[in-house]
């Protein structure tokens, strides 16, 4: 993902990260990844599953708090379940005392009675129990419709008691009721802890011992992110016996991950990776955010819209141990830092090999040790020389938008004409620049034009036009084509300029090309041969005037191939290589003259 100065997103992935210091061991070096092992690999994917578990226990957790299955709602329910057996048992209890009076006024008064008529007694006497504890009876029911299947058998052998003896069935009421109540208790609720902590409720375990496991869980995991031991405050840590259903017991995960979130050995925050490499890791992202706007702020510029960086540069959340020590000092100097790229220089008209390594900052032996194949006095325009360049270790692309006068080039027309050579102009009337007022979006890296779009154009003034003539006549072989061509090839051993020569300084006009005796001369250029003899100091000589006015010169030859107004094509032979007139070893001395002036040679040659 790439950032731009404005509108920075955040990229969210939670990766292994290697290092908890921002000091990584590929930060700077880049060294691939060693092959992982089988045993890495498996104890990878394990810890990668038990982390999804506890996220996956993080987000029961989340729930189970909006859910109505918290400690207080769970203490209420038993609560209300021991108030409405306790009322169920005290209504029963009564029943019994009112059953317990009848008896006792029936042994005081000793009178007799039939058989007949003491049955109806028992009925009218358990009538009553059952009037007065009826309502109890139907709540001892409800609470215990869920066993009453395994005492139907007991119900129906308490009956036939109470069919054969006319005065304890309402004991056997009574005995049936408690232990119906205590049946339909047991079997709807446990015995629980609810768990809490600081005052936050956090769920219901069934057993001490299930919460003494769960610290022990919290306590080993923080002591293995923190790298030393860890040991929980048992007393923030409050468990309160309750009655729960079984199905009201919580998930020992969940409040093993609340309890880990209380630790903090956890905290959030933020690294920065450049190309897949990590640079380090700051508490907060507007601390990333400012250290890479501070490295792209020397290429900003008031017309600076956006920026981004070449590079891939991600800022993303990480969980860190606490203990963690961040080091953003390291990360800036990362950022600041250059780095030596290997590029290419492409040889320019008029270069030379020393102006090359001098206009890059380097010395001309540093950059023949890059090149060395390259004859330093045999460049030619277009050769590749290899360079060093520094970059720095994040490419800024500044993305501007401009508005400037520009120069509208007069317009030309041309006129064919039978007076010059096809590929020829000359101008007949020239016409006069315009100007306009330009908006463009410009992008450059590093401070560097790579690319501008125009977006709109307004004429300030109209150029005029410019009329040139154009040549229809064919071009002769022997025409000038306007470029030259080395004469010969071979070892410079005197360049154009200054020179020492047998002691006094002399300033040497033109190139020595060594060579052998008798080596072909050729012309540069197509054009005219105004000199062909003898002349001095330079020997036997050739002078060709060329179709644009330029003049080149050949000395020293053995022996000359052509005359004085002989056409000569580019490339013709027109001489041999000697050592006549002032030279101390066969070469061809070649000379530029424009204007009756002589010029280096070598900003005219490939």
């Amino acid at each position: 993902m790439k950032q731009t100065g404005k509108d920075h997103e955040n990229i969210e992935k939670l990766e292994p990260q290697a290092g908890i210091t921002g000091e990584n061991g590929a930060g700077k070096g880049g060294n691939a990844e060693k092959p992982r092992s089988w045993r890495e690999y498996i104890e990878e994917t394990e810890a990668a599953e038990k982390k999804a578990e506890r996220e996956a226990a993080k987000a029961r957790a989340a729930r189970a708090k909006k859910e109505k299955h918290s400690a207080a709602v769970l203490k209420e329910k038993a609560r209300s379940a021991l108030s409405g057996a306790a009322a169920a048992l005290n209504e029963a209890k009564t029943a019994l005392d009112g059953a317990k009076a009848a008896l006792n006024e029936a042994k005081t008064t000793g009178k007799r009675v039939k058989e007949e008529p003491a049955k109806e007694k028992t009925v009218r006497a358990a009538k009553a129990v059952g009037a007065a504890g009826g309502e109890a009876w139907e709540r001892v029911r409800g609470a215990a419709a869920a066993g009453w299947d395994r005492v139907s058998g007991a119900l129906n052998g308490v009956r036939a008691v109470v069919d054969r003896h006319p005065v304890s069935p309402l004991l056997y009421v009574t005995l049936l009721a408690l232990v119906v109540g205590i049946i339909a208790f047991n079997g709807t609720y446990t015995r629980a802890y609810a768990l809490s902590l600081n005052g936050q409720e956090l769920g219901v375990v069934s057993s001490l011992e299930e919460r003494d496991a769960i610290v022990s869980n919290v306590e080993t995991r923080a002591s293995d992110i923190l790298g030393e031991d860890y040991s929980f405050d048992a007393e923030k840590l409050s468990a309160t016996p309750v009655y729960v259903a079984p199905n009201e017991l919580s998930d020992a995960a969940q409040i093993e991950e609340t309890l880990f979130e209380d630790v903090g050995a956890l905290v959030q925050a933020y690294g920065l990776r450049v190309d897949g490499v990590e640079l380090g890791y700051a508490a907060t992202e507007e601390e990333l955010q400012s250290l890479l706007k501070e490295a792209a702020q020397p290429y900003l510029t008031e017309n600076t819209v956006s920026y981004d960086f070449v590079e891939d540069v991600e800022v993303y959340p990480v969980e860190l141990p606490s203990n963690t020590q961040f080091d953003t000092a390291s990360i800036r100097e990362s950022l600041s830092e250059l780095r030596v790229e290997q590029s290419v220089y492409v040889v320019k008209k008029g270069d030379t090999f020393n102006a090359i390594a001098y206009s890059l900052d380097m010395w001309p032996i540093e950059l023949s040790v890059l090149n060395p194949d390259v004859i330093v006095d045999k460049l030619w325009v277009d050769q590749e020389l290899i360079i060093q360049e520094a970059v720095p270790f994040l490419s800024v692309q500044n993305f501007t938008d401009e508005t400037y006068e520009e120069v509208v080039a007069s317009p030309v027309e041309y006129i064919e004409t039978a007076e010059l050579y096809v590929g020829d102009t000359k101008v007949k009337e020239q016409g006069e620049d315009g100007l306009a007022l330009v908006n463009a979006k410009v992008t450059y890296v590093n401070g560097v034009e790579v690319e501008r779009e125009i977006l709109s154009s307004e004429t300030l003034v109209e150029p005029t036009t410019t009329y040139t003539y154009t040549g229809t006549t064919p071009r002769p072989v022997t025409a000038s084509n306007g470029y030259f061509l080395w004469p010969v090839r071979g070892t410079i051993t005197s360049s154009f300029g200054g020179r020492n020569l047998w002691g006094r300084y002399d300033f040497h006009l033109g190139l020595d090309i060594a060579c052998p005796t008798g080596t072909t001369i050729k012309a540069a250029d197509g054009g005219t041969v105004i000199k062909a003899g003898w002349s001095g100091s330079y020997g036997n000589l050739v002078a060709i005037r060329h179709d644009n006015g330029y003049v080149t010169y050949y000395a020293h030859n053995s022996s000359l191939l052509v005359s004085v107004g002989d056409k000569v094509y580019q490339g013709q032979a027109i001489a041999r290589a000697g050592m006549t007139g002032n030279a101390s070893g066969p070469h061809c001395h070649f000379e530029v003259r424009i204007n009756g002036t002589s010029v280096n040679p070598r900003n005219y040659l490939p």
